[in-house]
């Protein structure tokens, strides 16, 4: 921004600043510095424009030491966050990962259970494990209420399980 030269006058003395912030900001914060220096000579009879000038000048240094902590502190903050929410995502990750081989190791399981070669295994359209060898007209295992009992025989345990690990594929 290019500098521009302004005529303020703060505790009744005249002077010219040189500043590169715009005009509205600049004699808004004169005006704000003259109140203040104001306030502290109504309220000290003793106390000289200068002194008031000094003061007001340490009040504002110790603010801005105060926010330069301030944003330190919210800094740090931020950047364990930061490292939590890292920390976080890779945790579920490996969560994710571990929940999907255990799928993939039960659906090898029931598998070799059943004998079928792996080869005989294939993805249907929607990325779901099905077996070749299945009629056509099969219907697709959501579509298939789940039996109110426990299936009486070894076959139908091991047909149940293998839908179920088929719906939880068809959801990751």
């Amino acid at each position: 921004m290019e500098k521009k030269k302004f005529e303020v006058t703060i505790a009744g003395v005249d002077m010219s600043i040189i500043s590169d912030e715009r005009e509205e900001i600049v004699m808004r914060l004169v005006a704000q510095l003259d109140a203040q220096i104001a306030d502290i000579l109504k309220g000290s009879r003793n106390c000289s424009k200068l002194d008031a000038a000094i003061l007001v000048a340490l009040d504002h240094s110790c603010n801005r030491v105060k926010s330069e902590k301030r944003v330190r502190n919210l800094e740090a903050q931020i950047a364990l966050y930061d490292a939590n929410l890292r920390r976080m995502r890779e945790e579920n990750i490996k969560l994710k990962n571990s929940m999907l081989g255990k799928v993939s190791e039960t659906a090898a399981e029931i598998i070799a259970e059943e004998q079928l070669p792996i080869e005989e295994v294939a993805d249907d359209d929607e990325g779901a494990p099905v077996r070749e060898d299945a009629p056509a007209s099969a219907v697709a295992p959501e579509e298939v209420a789940a039996p109110a009992e426990a299936p009486e025989t070894e076959e139908g345990a091991k047909a149940d399980k293998l839908r179920q690990i088929e719906n939880l594929l068809r959801r990751n």
